[in-house]
């Protein structure tokens, strides 16, 4: 008998402390700095690297502005998000009071050493940068760790070791941008997506049935048809297939890799249908996180078939229904619900966020849709990244007042 996962962020915000022992709001929980960051990041790695392809102005270098912009859209961006994620929900796990003040403040600002250090990556000492791109990790794992063990949580532990492999990732892709060791820096870009997919996978696979359950209920249709599954043995299944698939890939025997791939990416697709998403159209909160993790096995599809048919499509084309797609929309759908619950305000979507969510996705649909475009690639990429662009720009607008801003009142 499997028994039903605990919710990963509550829908309703934790009780405040007394205003007289408070910091400053936008240090009162991980997820208020963090994603707002990480929708800063989201915006500054883009322009700042099409600015230099195009306009030829400056851009930072880590062994190429390309390495640049591929390390910091999953190690920066992704990164800022997983802290804010990962700190909030230990919280809501473990019933002890969220991290806040002093503690967070470090933990930013490794995260903005981090991204300074970047910037300079070409002109610093190799171990100095080294120190610097993996503070925020470290730190993140130990504030983590203590959490979960005080909390007696300790099954979640799991997850800091897949941060773990991240931050190794990480490094790692320093170190062979750097030729500080003899490694293709290009194989580490996809390395992060996958360990970020396999996250989605957990993840998502807690937060999605129970939010949509709890979304069905409120609105009646609950009994009357089948309820979102909980995680069982399929899961598991899929769970495996996932990270035998993940490995594959970066072996020699592509064929194989892109056959595993591909069956995964099915297995998955009937995972999403066994949610019941498709029920929750009238609530943009929730069929959110249906349409994010509807990326996660596209990505897989693709990258698969472009294992099989490199001449048909590229790898990297594909990589980006796993980056701009599963991680960005599931990024951007999980930060904005965890705000407005975890800052005391209906969960309401409103336009400006909706608007937001759907140009993510289109930039994702369009950045695939590209390269078999033909005549029409340029434009189609142009159109890709104003969407991307003004995606996160309406996530910033709407969400900078509430994540800076003090917490609404009850009563």
């Amino acid at each position: 008998m499997v028994s039903r996962p605990i919710p990963i962020l509550p829908t309703e915000p934790a009780s405040a402390h007394t205003a007289a022992t408070q910091p400053l709001p936008i240090w009162r929980g991980a997820f208020r700095p963090l994603f707002l960051l990480a929708g800063l990041q989201a915006i500054i790695g883009v322009v700042w690297w099409l600015s230099s392809m195009i306009h030829g102005l400056w851009a930072p270098q880590l062994g190429t502005t390309a390495l640049w912009h591929g390390h910091e859209m999953i190690f920066a961006f992704g990164g800022a998000a997983l802290g804010g994620f990962l700190l909030t929900a230990i919280a809501n796990w473990t019933g002890r009071p969220p991290l806040q003040g002093r503690t967070i403040m470090l933990l930013t600002l490794c995260w903005l050493a981090g991204r300074v250090a970047m910037v300079y990556a070409a002109n610093i000492n190799l171990t100095v940068l080294l120190v610097a791109e993996l503070a925020y990790f470290v730190v993140l794992i130990a504030l983590a760790a203590r959490e979960l063990i005080a909390g007696k949580n300790r099954r979640n532990l799991k997850l800091l070791a897949v941060i773990a492999i991240l931050a190794v990732i990480d490094a790692l892709f320093v170190l062979a941008a750097k030729d500080g060791i003899q490694l293709d820096a290009e194989i580490f870009p996809r390395a992060g997506i996958f360990i970020f997919l396999v996250l989605i996978a957990l993840i998502g696979g807690r937060i999605i049935p129970g939010f949509t359950r709890n979304w069905l209920i409120r609105a009646g249709k609950l009994p009357g048809m089948a309820e979102p599954v909980s995680f069982n043995r399929f899961d598991a299944l899929c769970m495996g297939t996932l990270i035998a698939s993940a490995i594959l890939a970066f072996t020699p025997w592509q064929q194989g890799a892109g056959i595993v791939l591909m069956a995964t990416a099915v297995l998955h697709y009937a995972r999403l249908g066994r949610w019941r998403g498709i029920h929750t159209t009238r609530e943009p909160l929730v069929i959110m996180l249906h349409a994010a993790y509807f990326w996660l096995p596209t990505s897989l599809l693709l990258m698969g078939f472009a294992l099989l048919r490199p001449d048909l499509y590229s790898l990297n084309d594909a990589l980006h229904a796993g980056g701009a797609g599963a991680m960005a929309c599931m990024i951007m759908a999980v930060g904005g619900r965890a705000a407005l619950g975890h800052t005391g305000r209906a969960l309401a979507a409103g336009k400006v966020f909706t608007i937001g969510f759907s140009l993510i996705w289109l930039a994702t649909a369009l950045r695939l849709i590209a390269p078999v475009a033909g005549n029409a690639y340029l434009t189609v990429l142009a159109a890709a990244t104003l969407c991307w662009v003004g995606g996160w720009l309406l996530f910033v607008l709407r969400y900078a007042p509430i994540l800076i801003g003090p917490p609404v009142k009850k009563g």
